[in-house]
């Protein structure tokens, strides 16, 4: 079953509330009409952050990145900057 990230969730919402980009939908309930499962970002999810260099300035993707690492999950994106990170990246 494939996973999404409350993270990308709560990117979503925040570009759709500053405008730059426009949904007449829910995606959470979009997500799990389309069969993935969401994975809640918890506190434990945040401790490779302290560490990880900035090679990412984007805090949304950092905290992607962090919780791929915690949870040992591939992310699938085609940002290359995701590669100099030790995730696994599809």
């Amino acid at each position: 079953m494939p996973i999404d990230s409350a993270v990308s969730i709560v990117e979503i919402m925040i570009k759709a509330s500053i405008g730059k980009l426009e949904i007449d939908f829910d995606p959470v309930s979009q997500a799990v009409a389309s069969g993935f499962q969401m994975l809640d970002f918890k506190g434990q999810d945040s401790l490779p952050l302290q560490e990880m260099p900035y090679h990412h300035k984007d805090p949304f993707d950092r905290m992607i990145i962090a919780q791929s690492l915690v949870n040992n999950y591939p992310i699938m994106t085609n940002d290359s900057k995701f590669n100099l990170y030790n995730c696994r990246v599809i």
